[in-house]
């Protein structure tokens, strides 16, 4: 029995690195010169962060001239901050969320004070009689994100539904959605996942893209003091 057990052990300690170790895939066998050798495997081909969005859905990129009156209400937002506005751009659109008819302003804002991981702060403005109030701050959001077309029989006034596509950490990417309560949307780091299939035959509009179905490219303004700063950075 003593020497089966050592025979056993012998054996397993032999097998042993043959089981522990994986496929190695970052190298692949390819032909040269009539022999085999190894070479760096290919990274794989970039995911387009517009990949996600269904046909049926607009592209928007963002206006093209500057309103002062939204960018005013930006300014008097930040106003009793300490932070450097020649370092702040921001972009937008305007949209009905609510259904209402009315239009809220999206405002993509890029700075180093509020940008998370890379990723830009959105700044959701509502009307406030002849100017503008600030509703809601979501911090560190994909773009370009998409808002879905409103049933029109929807007696809902709450805002409508936003989804983006996330990075994960494993390298692969997942389409979130954040559902609002009212006119409040949760967290995007709480965005919950959904089936990229389930979007597919969904209209509605892309904001933020590259580049509009008309052909007009994403457009920064600086707010930055206009005699100082470039009022247009795109």
């Amino acid at each position: 029995m003593t020497y089966k057990i050592q025979f056993l052990a012998a054996a397993m300690v032999f097998l042993f690195p043959f089981f522990s170790q994986g496929e190695d895939i970052s190298t692949i066998s390819i032909e040269k010169n009539g022999d085999m050798v190894e070479a760096p495997a290919p990274a794989p081909a970039p995911v387009s962060p517009e990949a996600w969005i269904p046909k049926k859905v607009q592209k928007e990129s963002s206006l093209q001239t500057e309103d002062q009156g939204l960018r005013q209400a930006v300014l008097d937002y930040f106003a009793d901050s300490t932070y450097d506005e020649s370092l702040m751009n921001y972009a937008c659109n305007f949209t009905d969320l609510s259904g209402d008819g009315g239009k809220e302003a999206l405002v993509l804002l890029e700075s180093p004070y509020t940008d998370r991981d890379g990723k830009p702060e959105l700044l959701i403005f509502t009307r406030d009689g002849e100017g503008w109030h600030m509703e809601q701050e979501i911090t560190g959001i994909s773009v370009p994100f998409l808002i879905p077309r409103r049933d029109k029989k929807a007696g809902s006034s709450d805002f409508s539904p936003l989804y983006f596509m996330e990075d994960e950490e494993t390298g692969g990417t997942t389409v979130k959605k954040l559902s609002p309560q009212g006119h409040l949307y949760p967290l995007a780091a709480n965005g919950e996942p959904v089936e990229l299939k389930s979007l597919k035959k969904m209209k509605g509009q892309a904001f933020f893209c590259a580049v509009s179905k008309k052909k007009e490219p994403l457009r920064w303004f600086s707010l930055g003091p206009v005699e100082t700063g470039n009022p247009s950075i795109s």
